[in-house]
């Protein structure tokens, strides 16, 4: 194989291993971006809201939380 076409293989293998790890970052970091700016806009009128499971939300706790948002 000449010289040429090995840069090139590495080049996409390189591509093909650290894309995902790249994207995971990137993805990381908005998560934590998103969450510190989500963290000032949490209401204090309802503070057992947020400490309960949204899993076992009922009707009037989703209405509560979709008025406060």
């Amino acid at each position: 194989m000449d010289p040429g076409h090995l840069i090139a293989t590495y080049v996409v293998l390189l591509y093909a291993f650290l894309a995902p790890l790249v994207l995971f970052g990137i993805f990381v970091l908005f998560d934590l971006l998103g969450r510190s700016s989500s963290n000032g806009r949490r209401s204090k009128a309802v503070p057992s809201l947020w400490e309960k499971d949204p899993a076992l939300w009922t009707v009037r706790d989703i209405a509560v939380f979709r008025d406060h948002i």
